[in-house]
Order: structure tokens, then C-alpha cells, then sequence
């Protein structure tokens, strides 16, 4: 199953609006990241837009279960059918989502803190400058992976057993006794 994190905003709701996209697959793997200036718009046309584009990307792409984490706690509502869908233009959003989620075999909708949702809420960012005419921001990169530890050599000393003291004949020899030193 795949994970989108989906987001929306408009700055001064309504203003400049974008939605953010992060598709994961079942490892935590990135397949994509979708950045959607939408103009001037209001905070839930952003958040529709972004659960309508997670969709059809799986859709698309021929994935047929997904999971949605998005932090609007009113759009889950209304996709589950908790709450009415009473603006108009909202209701169209609303339906394009409900088409899409039915050709889906299984979709589950979450809602999450925004704190857990701060690569999507950054893509929307993106979309929201762009719909700004900012220049886009420097990308971070993420930090590279730790490097594996690497043991250090470790000596052992492993002491000869004692010889003879004629060399002629055998004295008997006690059984040799080693001892390690990990130093």
C-alpha cells in the first residue's frame, strides 16, 4: 500500500493557493512529489486539490490501495461522509475526489498533526511562491545516512606454550594455558 501526504494552503485565505504531495511507498521510499499552484483560491480548494491529486496519481500509476495522511481534519470529514459538503464549490471537488476514490480498490484517510506532515505542507509552499512569482527555494538536501559504525581492531595475544627446558629429551609438558588479552 502507498502513503500520500497531501496538503493545501492559501495565504489570506482566499489568496495566492497551492497544494503539496509526498507519495511514499510501503518502505518509506519517495515515488513522488507533486506541486500544484492553483491561483488565487481558499485553504479547502487547496486541500481538495491535493487529496485529487494524490488520487489520481495512484490512478495513474496503477496503485490500487493508499493510504491519505493530510491534516484537514474537515476535508476527511467530508470524504467520510460526516460531514455535509454545503459550498458549491467544494461539492465538485468532492465529487471528483469520490470518483476517484472508487477506483480505487481500498482507501483509507488519516488525519495527521501538521507536524507530521512538513514534507507536503512544504511542497504547498513551493506551489504557493510560484503562484507568487517568488523564485523557487534552494532544495535541502537531506542529510546523508549515517556512517556504519566501524569496530576497531581488536588484538589478541595468544601466548606460545613454554618449550622444553632439554632440548634432548621430552620433559613432560603441562597442558598449555592461553590467555587473552582484549586490550
Amino acid at each position: 500500500m502507498i502513503t500520500a501526504y497531501t496538503d493545501g494552503g492559501a495565504r489570506g485565505n482566499p489568496g495566492p493557493a497551492g497544494y503539496g504531495v509526498h507519495i511514499l511507498d510501503a518502505d518509506g521510499n519517495t515515488l513522488a512529489e507533486l506541486v500544484g499552484p492553483l491561483g488565487h483560491a481558499t485553504n479547502n480548494v487547496a486541500e481538495y486539490s491535493g487529496l485529487i491529486a494524490a488520487l489520481q496519481w495512484a490512478c495513474d500509476h496503477g496503485h490500487t490501495r493508499m493510504r491519505v495522511r493530510m491534516d484537514s481534519e474537515l476535508v476527511i470529514k467530508q470524504m467520510r461522509g460526516e460531514y455535509k459538503v454545503k459550498h458549491a464549490g467544494l461539492q465538485a471537488l468532492h465529487a471528483d475526489a469520490k470518483r476517484l476514490v472508487a477506483r480505487l480498490d481500498r482507501v483509507t484517510l488519516e488525519h495527521v498533526r501538521r507536524e507530521q506532515n512538513k514534507v507536503a505542507d512544504g511542497l504547498s509552499n513551493q506551489a504557493m511562491d510560484m503562484v507568487e512569482g517568488k523564485p523557487p527555494a534552494p532544495v535541502k538536501a537531506p542529510p546523508p545516512p549515517p556512517e556504519p559504525a566501524v569496530l576497531a581492531p581488536r588484538a589478541i595475544a595468544i601466548p606460545r606454550p613454554p618449550r622444553p627446558a632439554h632440548a634432548g629429551r621430552a620433559a613432560p609438558v603441562a597442558a598449555p594455558r592461553f590467555d587473552f588479552d582484549l586490550d
